[in-house]
């Protein structure tokens, strides 16, 4: 129905037309103009023309997928089970309006051990679709993956529905016929996955059978150097009935026959698989030792099926045959020169101790380092010179250590001697001693410059009874950065000392502890 309205406009006359519809509206265009006639008492008639219009219909977002199978009159594919078949698919939208298009696939008939998605391609990286913008008369090629997982026997009406706004194609059938496929598939674990030398970790091997008729079992598995076959362990999963295994010369191939087998039947067989100590290599690292079987099953007309090869992987750590080697000492200063850790020598903390290949440790608070897991052999040990600027005590500074098992290298640096008179600066010329007492705890700080313009911290601490946890702080300024040295127990009386490059001033060391 269309409503005409008139508006007289000068010598023009403009028209409004409405449309008002019930049902599908066709697009397309009409058109339409008016004229108005009129008189004028005692004049001529007068014929008025109006402006043309054009009324325009769009139609709405309409999805359509291609092929098009209804499921009666599908396409039909061909395929085996178990595995993966790909469906091409074309989707596009028509009309005059574009919009998102959601995609949907089923199966008409749900069945066991079927999945069905929409991905963007059929390639194995693909990723799932459940919609995709599309303008008018644009298209998109799409799949439709359906993923079998058992030996089946069956007719699939795989189906992609597409819907955009208010409408849908709904029905897009593709037949898929399956036939089983006599495959089979091992598998092969480890448990414990992470073992050391002498442990005898045990392997399970999984295999489904699909042969139709079924047949005789066979099971072999090559075991890498360093694991070795443990007579005996063999047996069948599911009632512990041993099987029969017969080991290679050289000790690296075991065939179990575990015997006859059924269609549909999932054989189990375990077995362990001695750690020897040639599974360490001369590095001691970590390393993964994999075995690998392969399950075969002869059927009673002769034919024999193979399996995939499935692997078994375990990773061996070197336990008490570890030769990876470690290094250890302290890093001191050495009060009267002789190389040995004296009770009046004092520790660096906070050193650096560098090795060739770019490893290093920083001393603790009492002046202890270490550096593990290093490949026995000579080893060049220096010092980083920014965190211990001293010169070493002769033959006790930076040199190479052949390092083997646990070996222990110590740095013995000059004590840095405390310089009076006009070779400091201004205010520097005695020691700066400051006293802390906190509960049983007391400590005292003494500061003494070096010739090169820095200082040695030396804090001195005691307690009156056992103490736990005891952390000592400290600032060589009130802007430098904080010294923690933190003591496990303290039970006498222990010293700490630091060096900087810049004078130190005076401070109040702070203690936390706790009683035992």
């Amino acid at each position: 129905m269309f409503t005409l309205s008139s508006t007289p406009v000068r010598s023009a006359l403009l028209i409004t037309l409405t449309m008002l519809g019930a049902g599908t509206v066709r697009a397309g265009e009409i058109r339409n103009t008016a004229a108005l006639r009129a008189t004028v008492p005692g004049g001529p008639q007068v014929l008025i023309p109006s402006n043309t219009v054009t009324l325009r219909a769009q139609e709405p977002c309409t999805p359509s997928v291609t092929p098009d199978g209804q499921p009666g009159a599908a396409r039909v594919i061909s395929s085996a089970a178990p595995g993966t078949i790909l469906i091409p698919y074309t989707v596009s939208v028509q009309g005059d309006q574009g919009g998102v298009v959601t995609l949907q696939a089923s199966l008409l008939e749900p069945t066991e051990g079927v999945q069905v998605r929409v991905q963007d391609s059929a390639a194995a990286d693909a990723r799932e679709l459940t919609s995709l913008t599309l303008n008018p008369g644009q298209s998109r090629d799409v799949t439709v993956a359906v993923t079998v997982t058992r030996a089946l026997t069956a007719t699939l009406n795989v189906n992609l529905a597409a819907t955009c706004g208010g409408r849908s194609d709904r029905v897009n059938v593709t037949q898929v016929r399956l036939q089983p496929v006599a495959a089979l598939l091992l598998g092969h674990s480890v448990a414990p996955v992470l073992a050391q030398p002498g442990d005898e970790p045990t392997f399970t091997l999984t295999l489904p059978v699909s042969v139709p008729e079924g047949g005789s079992a066979s099971l072999t598995v090559t075991l890498p150097a360093g694991l070795s076959y443990v007579p005996g362990s063999a047996q069948l999963g599911a009632n512990g009935a041993p099987v029969t295994a017969a080991v290679s010369a050289d000790g690296r191939q075991v065939t179990f026959t575990p015997g006859t087998v059924s269609a549909g039947q999932t054989l189990t067989v375990t077995y362990r698989a001695r750690i020897g100590v040639d599974a360490v290599d001369s590095s001691g690292r970590e390393q993964d030792l994999s075995a690998t079987g392969v399950a075969t099953v002869t059927g009673p007309d002769g034919q024999v099926t193979r399996s995939n090869e499935a692997s078994a992987t375990v990773r061996v750590t070197p336990g008490v045959f570890d030769r990876r080697a470690t290094l250890i000492g302290e890093v001191f200063l050495d009060v009267n020169g002789n190389g040995r850790r004296d009770p009046q020598d004092s520790p660096l903390a906070g050193a650096r101790v560098l090795l060739a290949s770019g490893v290093q440790a920083v001393t603790d608070e009492m002046g202890r380092y270490a550096l593990r897991n290093l490949t026995p052999g000579p080893w060049l040990v220096t010092l980083d010179r920014d965190t211990a600027p001293f010169e070493p005590v002769p033959g006790f500074g930076p040199r190479v250590a052949d390092v083997f098992a646990l070996t222990r290298l110590d740095f013995a640096l000059q004590q840095p001697s405390a310089v009076t008179g006009s070779g400091l600066p201004s205010g520097a010329g005695a020691p700066m001693n400051t006293t802390v007492r906190q509960g049983p705890l007391l400590i005292t700080r003494s500061v003494a410059p070096t010739a090169g313009g820095g200082s040695v911290v030396t804090l001195t601490v005691s307690s009156a009874r056992p103490v736990q946890d005891v952390t000592v702080t400290d600032r060589a300024t009130p802007d430098s950065e904080t010294r923690t040295f933190v003591l496990g127990v303290l039970s006498s009386t222990v010293t700490l000392q630091y060096v900087t490059l810049t004078p130190a001033g005076s401070n109040d060391p702070d203690v936390l502890w706790r009683e035992p």
